[in-house]
């Protein structure tokens, strides 16, 4: 064995059991599995593993980073490996707090094989507070509230809708759909629709459609 204490957490059951297989296939010792928040505090408790894999989105109620930070409040130093098809982990839900500190962020469409995703465990538990960046280094930054904004128009609102619902003027709802076009590099000419270019950027980063759909 590894030394390495591994709980993992995926609402999928196919899903789940293949990472459990992977993990036990490189000497890992998986302490628990669960498909649920709820699951995972308990197993925590009864277990005390050293590193826990999670998915990001366990369906309705808590999020992955909702169960990543409650981990950590019972183990200061349990290491972090999250798993999504979001490609920035903020697009899940309005306000999303960041993961915890070390947290290992990785997109399921870059996962080429699950040994990838064993190395980052078993990295993941010798330093779990190493500084990893939760967002993709090759995302175009956007801020918390252009991630609204894109989120809204993706749901189809109007522009006068968005500004109502964000409380702000229509004119600083059409600044920041024009900087979104620029950072998200939306065409804005006479051939394309410029808000269903931006739902399907947000789509993209979302995991939602390829990249080479786009």
């Amino acid at each position: 064995m590894t030394g390495v204490r591994a709980l993992v957490v995926e609402n999928d059951s196919f899903t789940l059991a293949s990472l459990v297989n992977a993990l036990e296939y490189q000497r890992v010792e998986v302490v628990g599995r669960a498909t649920t928040a709820r699951e995972a505090l308990e197993l925590q408790r009864d277990t005390t593993p050293n590193v826990a894999l999670l998915d990001l989105d366990l369906g309705v109620g808590p999020t992955g980073v909702d169960l990543a930070h409650a981990l950590r409040i019972r183990q200061p130093e349990i290491g972090l490996v999250m798993l999504s098809t979001y490609r920035d982990p903020r697009l899940i839900a309005p306000g999303m707090v960041a993961p915890p500190r070390g947290t290992t962020y990785l997109n399921k469409a870059d996962i080429r094989d699950f040994s990838e995703i064993v190395v980052q465990v078993l990295v993941a538990a010798r330093t779990p507070l190493a500084f990893r960046s939760a967002v993709p280094s090759s995302l175009r930054p956007l801020t918390e509230g252009q991630i609204d904004v894109l989120r809204l128009v993706a749901d189809g609102m109007s522009t006068q809708a968005i500004a109502e619902e964000r409380q702000v003027s229509v004119k600083a709802v059409e600044q920041t759909i024009s900087r979104l076009s620029e950072v998200l590099d939306v065409p804005r000419d006479s051939s394309t629709n410029q808000r269903v270019q931006l739902a399907r950027a947000y789509l993209e980063l979302a995991g939602k459609i390829p990249e080479s759909e786009r």
